[in-house]
């Protein structure tokens, strides 16, 4: 596509024309001299049957008394004025004559406060309000990526939208509750005072109780263990001087007992023992 398409050199749908002087030498506009007023611009077409017109008529020095009628004799372009309220608003429409009784319309112009501009066409209207709101969608989503919350595996990006009116009931609830929650305990301060004392005093004494048998407990069992080591306990050797070991202490019983058994077997003989009596049979 060429760029002239979109964009051809008569379009001044970005410009406006104003000549305060004209104003000032002819007076407000009205029907009869707007059409003067817009030929001075650049959007009027010198080549139009409107020129063609008046040049014919510029010689003889008769004004034209119909204007349109006698465009009607004509094939080509043309401008009419198709709307007017004066001295604030015209509209100017240029347009393709092909018959006395067809025309095609071309394009569009209105006087607004002595300012001329021309009326976009639906592609340049179409254009502009796509191009400004995909500029708002992608200047939202560029905001909206700055801002996103964390990926989590689970809920993927979740993001915490919350109701402004629902908001508002729920600050004006938390603040009818604590507003409540303070008179209530305002109210109820001076009767929990002796409460909380009288709680104080007997928390105070049943730890005094617990920490009183707690010790008695202790003191008993800690005698009945010392018992316990005294009686258990041997008597101790008395220290010797040398560095010597001590012999192991034994018993004398059974000290006894083994040197009368080793007299025993040094004064008796050896195979020497109890004899034993001889039977005697006495026959009858």
């Amino acid at each position: 596509m060429d760029v002239n398409d979109l964009h051809p050199p008569d379009d001044y749908s970005h410009r406006f024309f104003i000549w305060h002087e004209w104003i000032q030498a002819n007076g407000p506009l009205t029907s009869e001299n707007v059409f003067d007023y817009f030929a001075t611009s650049m959007f009027y077409d010198k080549q139009s049957n409107n020129q063609v017109l008046r040049m014919q008529t510029i010689h003889t020095g008769m004004p034209i008394v119909n204007e349109a009628e006698e465009l009607r004799r004509f094939v080509g372009i043309e401008f009419a004025v198709v709307h007017a309220e004066p001295p604030s608003f015209f509209v100017i429409q240029k347009r393709e004559r092909l018959s006395p009784d067809e025309v095609r319309p071309l394009a569009a112009y209105f006087v607004t406060n002595n300012r001329i501009y021309q009326s976009p066409d639906l592609y340049t209207v179409l254009s502009n309000r796509l191009l400004t709101s995909v500029s708002a969608l992608q200047s939202s989503l560029d905001i909206l990526r700055k801002h996103r919350p964390d990926y989590t595996p689970r809920s993927g990006f979740v993001w915490p939208i919350v109701d402004s009116s629902t908001a508002e009931d729920g600050a004006k609830k938390r603040d009818a509750e604590t507003g409540d929650a303070s008179s209530v305990i305002s109210q109820a301060r001076p009767t929990e005072e002796p409460k909380k004392q009288q709680n104080n005093m007997l928390l105070v004494n049943a730890m005094r109780a617990t920490a009183l048998h707690s010790k008695m407990s202790f003191t008993t069992t800690s005698a009945a263990h010392v018992e316990n080591a005294t009686t258990e306990t041997p008597v101790a050797a008395p220290m010797r001087s040398s560095a010597t070991p001590a012999p192991a202490p034994q018993d004398t019983s059974t000290k006894g007992d083994s040197t009368a058994a080793i007299q025993d077997a040094t004064r008796a003989p050896p195979g020497a023992g109890k004899k034993k009596k001889k039977r005697s049979w006495i026959n009858t």
